[in-house]
C-alpha cells in the first residue's frame, strides 16, 4: 500500500460532469490500495449532479468555480475545435485555488479513462521544473510541424490533457498569467488548441518530457488496435485519452473502447442514463470518417449514403 496521497484535478461544467465521474471511477478501480484524493473545479452545475459525483467517493472534493473566473475568456472563439468549452481554462488557475499544502497533483481531461496502478507518479521528479508532460504525437514530423506553429525553441509540442503539476513552481512561474496574456490577445486569436498552445509557448523551457503511456492518445490506434489494445493487460498505458470530437460515450460510436466506458459507467450514480447521440453535433469531416469506416465494413450503401451527404455539406 502507498501512503502518500496522490492529488487529482479535474475541472468541468454540467456537460462533463457525468464523464468526469466515469474517469473517476476507472482510476478508484484500478487503485485500490492508493491513498488517492480527487479535486473536481465545477461551474454551472446543479446541487443534484454535485451530490451524484459525492456519492461515488468520500475523497472527492468539490470547488464552485466563480463566473467571473471564466468571463475573462468569454470572447475567445475557436472555429478547428468546437467541442472544447470553457471549463478547459479553469486548470490555469487551479494552482492558485487550491489550498496549499497539496505540493503535487495530476491535473486530468474528463475524457481520460485509467487502466493500471498509477503510483509510479510519485517517482517523476517535478521539483525542478512546472509540471511533467506527455508528447502530443507518436511521430516527431507531427511535433516538429505543432513546435514550428508556434516557434518553440525546444521543438517538442506536450498535450495537455495530462499534466502532473508542481503548485509552487507553477505559481512562482506566474504561469497562469503568462498563458492569460496569450490567450487573450488579439494577435493570437488563431490559436488552434488555445489553452494547450498558451502552455507550450510558456512552458517549453519548464517542463520535463513523460512516458506517453501517462496520457495515451486513442487517436494513435488504428481500427483494428482499437479492439485488441485493452486485451494486453501488461502494456496498458496509466491512462488512455479519447482525444477528438466523436467521444466514446456517444452512442453511435460503439466498439471495446465504448464497452469499457459503460463497464465503468455501471459503478457511477449515471449507470441509468443511456448514451445520448452524436447526430446533432455532426461535422462535415465526421460523414467522410463515417464512410471509410462503414466502407471498410463492407457497408457499401451506407458509405455512399455518408459520403454523399460529406460532399453535400
Amino acid at each position: 500500500m502507498n501512503n502518500s496521497i496522490i492529488n487529482i484535478v479535474y475541472c468541468t461544467d454540467s456537460n462533463y460532469l457525468e464523464h468526469v465521474g466515469v474517469s473517476i471511477t476507472s482510476i478508484i478501480l484500478n487503485n485500490k490500495s492508493n491513498n488517492i484524493h480527487f479535486h473536481i473545479f465545477l461551474y454551472d452545475v446543479s446541487d443534484e449532479e454535485k451530490n451524484k459525483l459525492k456519492e461515488i467517493s468520500s475523497a472527492i472534493t468539490l470547488y464552485s468555480i466563480p463566473i467571473d473566473e471564466l468571463n475573462k475568456y468569454i470572447d475567445i472563439k475557436n472555429e478547428k475545435v468546437k467541442h472544447i468549452n470553457r471549463s478547459m481554462y479553469i486548470r490555469l488557475s487551479v494552482p492558485r485555488l487550491l489550498p496549499d499544502y497539496i505540493d503535487k497533483f495530476i491535473y486530468l481531461d474528463a475524457d481520460i479513462l485509467c487502466f493500471g496502478d498509477i503510483s509510479p507518479v510519485l517517482n517523476i521528479n517535478i521539483d525542478s521544473v512546472v509540471c511533467a508532460v506527455t508528447a502530443d504525437s507518436l511521430n516527431d514530423d507531427n511535433l516538429l510541424a505543432n513546435a514550428n506553429r508556434l516557434s518553440l525553441g525546444n521543438k517538442k509540442y506536450f498535450n495537455s490533457g495530462f499534466l502532473y503539476i508542481n503548485s509552487q513552481n507553477w505559481k512562482k512561474f506566474d504561469t497562469e498569467n503568462k498563458a492569460n496574456q496569450i490567450l487573450l490577445s488579439p494577435e493570437n486569436y488563431n490559436l488552434i488548441y488555445p489553452d494547450q498552445d498558451a502552455l507550450n509557448i510558456v512552458l517549453q523551457e519548464r517542463v520535463v518530457f513523460v512516458d506517453v503511456k501517462w496520457n495515451y492518445l486513442f487517436t494513435w490506434m488504428n481500427d483494428e488496435e482499437k479492439e485488441s489494445f485493452f486485451h494486453h493487460k501488461k502494456s496498458l498505458p496509466y491512462f488512455v485519452h479519447f482525444t477528438g470530437p466523436r467521444k466514446i460515450w456517444y452512442a453511435e460510436h460503439k466498439g471495446l473502447a465504448q464497452d469499457l466506458y459503460i463497464f465503468y459507467k455501471h459503478f457511477t450514480p449515471w449507470s441509468d442514463v443511456v448514451l445520448k447521440s452524436y447526430q446533432s453535433k455532426m461535422r462535415p469531416v465526421d460523414y467522410r470518417v463515417y464512410a471509410k469506416q462503414f466502407l471498410k465494413k463492407g457497408h457499401i450503401i451506407q458509405a455512399i449514403k455518408y459520403y454523399i451527404t460529406y460532399l453535400i455539406k
